[in-house]
């Protein structure tokens, strides 16, 4: 517990000047797939540079921008499955569900067994609630003995999962995901939920402090580690008025911050 608020208090010190990470509850940075697909690149290099700068954009939240790359990207070579399956994650962050579903469909149908689209239209299936559909296109891109971003599949679709109160489904995929890589952040956050929502609290403390160890929290991890504290029979006061202040300072405009000052116990 001290060594965690060593960290803890050197990293707020650190972090303190930096930008807010970007939301993960849902299609964050690492759901969405750019390094790998079965899909073909294009033969238009112009094309291809274009496609994954406006993937780029769209990590960046730079939304405009994406859509003029992902635009020119498709001029350039209107059978590029990639620059779809972009298209589509971005319509699903700007909440065009209807526009998303169309371009994730363009793509699979030039590339349909290309597992980076699969699993960026698994979220968005996963996102419009469609658990079902969404967990078999997950199996999909897990059953590709050549798929090199089997973590991050494991990982997405242990949020969906999580996000639908599959409690039992969503251990289950996360804990694949840290066989696959045991520092995974996203992983250990997972299972830090998981455990809470079981109302295992120990269990939670326990994988949400080695989160902490390997990442800057945003609003809604602070808000689970005040919540874990709060419901431990002996909690590190210290590290809890540590969480409180940095949830307080960094993130005053969230839900979060609200729900703390109006003592709104429950995560």
């Amino acid at each position: 517990m001290k060594k965690l608020l060593v960290i803890l208090l050197s990293t707020y010190a650190l972090s303190a000047c930096q930008s807010t990470p970007l939301d993960n509850n849902g299609a964050d940075d690492s759901g969405l797939e750019v390094r790998y697909s079965e899909a073909k690149e294009s033969d238009n290099h112009v094309a291809g540079m274009n496609a994954k700068l406006g993937a780029g954009y769209i990590s960046k939240g730079n939304y405009e921008r994406a859509l003029i790359k992902l635009n020119k990207a498709i001029n350039l070579d209107p059978d590029y499955a990639l620059a779809y399956g972009y298209l589509g994650v971005l319509y699903s962050r700007l909440e065009r569900p209807d526009k998303a579903e169309k371009q994730f469909q363009k793509a699979l149908k030039l590339a349909p067994n290309a597992s980076s689209i699969l699993n960026n239209y698994a979220i968005f299936l996963c996102e419009q609630k469609q658990l079902d559909k969404a967990q078999k296109i997950f199996k999909k891109v897990l059953n590709n003995p050549i798929y090199r971003n089997r973590a991050s599949a494991y990982q997405s679709a242990g949020w969906c999962a999580l996000k639908n109160d599959r409690l039992d489904l969503s251990e289950s995929l996360y804990r694949k995901a840290l066989a696959l890589n045991s520092d995974s952040p996203r992983s250990l956050l997972g299972l830090a939920k998981v455990n809470y929502k079981n109302e295992n609290y120990p269990f939670s403390w326990n994988y949400f402090e080695r989160y902490y160890q390997k990442s800057i929290p945003d609003a809604d991890a602070l808000w689970l580690g005040i919540n874990i504290l709060n419901r431990l029979d002996d909690p590190d006061k210290n590290i809890l008025s540590s969480f409180e202040l940095q949830l307080k300072s960094k993130y005053p405009d969230t839900d979060e911050a609200k729900w703390f000052y109006q003592d709104k116990q429950e995560y």
